[in-house]
């Protein structure tokens, strides 16, 4: 079934041309179809074949529909991605309810792959289908064991979209904080441009004022020398150092492996952060709150502050990078959430003994689609 010319309800397939993560969704969702149908037809299936493997055809053509939604410029619905994926895990895990018993223990080495991805090790859940496989019974399944795979199977499958779920409310979080912390900054520059007296970012040294944009000498009126530009010369100033050190904090995260950009979120948190850190740096020094550097001798020093300043928040992104970037290697390994929670809490807090978990290699899941690259 091809994804060109396969229509489900609101749209053909075709429309998903500009979204990679959709396309191998669609993909993902025509093999599933083929498989279901494949499964019904053999004459080892379950009773319930029929059944079943309408419910899974209904579960593959919702997800079709959320995945023909158009595409927002600013990316997916969140919504729209949970609708997919639990989809496909649902008519997945339907349709291993009635393929043939033969063929379910040939997906069992894939199915232990998802299940050491998503559940911790001592999980009695995983050890149940792992103790299947350990078995020197032939053949290793039963029909009385079918319903312990697909249990197994949906917790690790419910521990997948959690993952998601909780990066997509990290994303949300800093987005949300960014937005605020933008109007914050452009509030106060258009404020302090209708009333640049109000609070003057002027400097006096030895009698002369300094202000970011003019400079007086001595016996000059510091509120003469005020520009309406003057806070939004320094939060640019600030903006643009924030930029250069989101740029070089990118090489410390990873990219994400799942439909949501949590690095971009990252990076989008240091632009109005630092305009404001800037802005409220040269303030603490007018306020004389840094000893002997409370009078500036030119614009030009000011301006020097303002750069340094900006990227001085890294100092308060920095542990929110941390925190994004666990997040994102939680998903795809319960041991590996394991062991960066404790790698942050070393990092941030004091330590605390905690139990070895053992290491697991992300696996991509045979249920869902691969993210874009």
């Amino acid at each position: 079934m091809g994804t060109a010319t396969a229509s489900s309800g609101s749209g053909t397939h075709s429309q998903m041309g500009t979204w990679s993560w959709g396309q191998r969704a669609l993909a993902r969702i025509a093999e599933l179809k083929a498989l279901c149908e494949d499964s019904k037809a053999h004459k080892d299936a379950a009773p319930n074949a029929q059944t079943l493997a309408r419910e899974a055809n209904d579960r593959l053509d919702a997800a079709c529909r959320a995945a023909d939604q158009r595409r927002f410029p600013w990316g997916r619905s969140g919504a729209l991605i949970d609708t997919v994926e639990t989809n496909i895990h649902a008519a997945y895990c339907l349709m291993l309810r009635y393929m043939p018993l033969a063929d379910l223990e040939a997906r069992i080495p894939e199915l232990i792959a998802t299940l050491r991805e998503h559940l911790p090790a001592r999980d009695p859940r995983r050890l149940a289908v792992e103790g299947l496989v350990k078995s020197s019974v032939t053949p290793k399944l039963a029909e009385a064991n079918r319903e312990t795979v697909i249990t197994a199977l949906q917790a690790a499958l419910l521990a997948q979209e959690r993952e998601y779920v909780r990066v997509r409310s990290f994303r949300n979080i800093v987005y949300g904080i960014s937005l605020c912390l933008m109007v914050l900054a452009v509030t106060l520059g258009v404020v302090m441009a209708m009333s640049p007296n109000l609070m003057p970012l002027c400097f006096q040294p030895e009698g002369r004022v300094v202000c970011p944009t003019a400079s007086g000498t001595e016996g000059a009126n510091p509120y003469g020398l005020t520009s309406s530009l003057d806070y939004l010369l320094v939060e640019l100033i600030g903006l643009i150092s924030a930029a250069l050190a989101a740029a070089v904090s990118l090489r410390q995260l990873r990219g994400t492996v799942i439909p949501h950009s949590v690095p971009l979120a990252l990076a989008l948190l240091k632009l109005p952060t630092g305009a404001l850190t800037a802005v409220l740096g040269l303030l603490l020094m007018r306020g004389e709150f840094v000893p002997g550097l409370s009078n500036l001798d030119s614009s030009a020093q000011i301006i020097a502050w303002a750069v340094i300043f900006g990227y001085a928040q890294q100092l308060f992104t920095r542990l929110v990078d941390e925190r994004g970037q666990a997040i994102l290697n939680a998903v795809g390994g319960a041991e590996s959430a394991t062991l960066m929670d404790q790698r942050i809490s070393s990092v941030s807090g004091p330590k605390t003994q905690a139990p070895a978990a053992e290491p697991a290699a992300p696996v991509a899941s045979p249920m869902a689609p691969a993210a874009n690259p």
